[in-house]
């Protein structure tokens, strides 16, 4: 008896311990935003979370999508929102958090209700990227937010969000 609470207790407390890990698991959030248009005559876009950058997709075409996509989840370096739009003009409205970090802290620049317009060709698939550059040591960066060919990985639009 004694060895089976102790195993049950041991497996207990290593599921515990390692389930905290789960959260660094990347995530791929989903979503088609209108069921009515063919497959054909839409896009997928893909807003990439990496490096120091985190997007959170809050709205497309003025339509508030966030809870729809997220719900309650934590949204984490390595995750990625697809979203299926029709093709054509679209825009999108999202944050986007620059975090820089060393051993000591860490810096995070929030842009808040970025609005994205672009005009999305059909049978393409498209990417989303944030990027800074740096201007110098101790000059601080620039942010910017790409639009990639997914096939390729060739930019086609930057947008400059602002210096810090």
């Amino acid at each position: 008896m004694k060895k089976t609470v102790l195993c049950f207790v041991l497996i207990v407390g290593i599921v515990m311990s390692l389930s905290s890990c789960f959260f660094l698991i990347p995530k791929t959030f989903k979503m088609s935003v209108d069921d009515v248009v063919s497959q054909d005559q839409s896009v997928k876009v893909t807003f990439v979370n990496g490096g120091n950058t985190i997007f959170i997709v809050r709205e497309w075409n003025g339509k508030k999508i966030d809870d729809d996509i997220y719900g309650k989840k934590f949204i984490g370096n390595g995750d990625k929102t697809i979203l299926t739009v029709p093709a054509g003009n679209n825009r999108f409205t999202f944050d986007l958090d620059f975090t820089f970090s060393n051993q000591n802290y860490s810096t995070t620049y929030p842009f808040k209700g970025i609005e994205l317009r672009y005009d999305l060709e059909s049978g393409n698939e498209y990417q989303i990227k944030g990027t800074a550059k740096s201007l110098g040591f101790l000059k601080g960066h620039e942010f910017y937010v790409g639009i990639y060919e997914k096939a390729g990985d060739k930019l086609l639009k930057e947008w400059k969000l602002g210096a810090s």
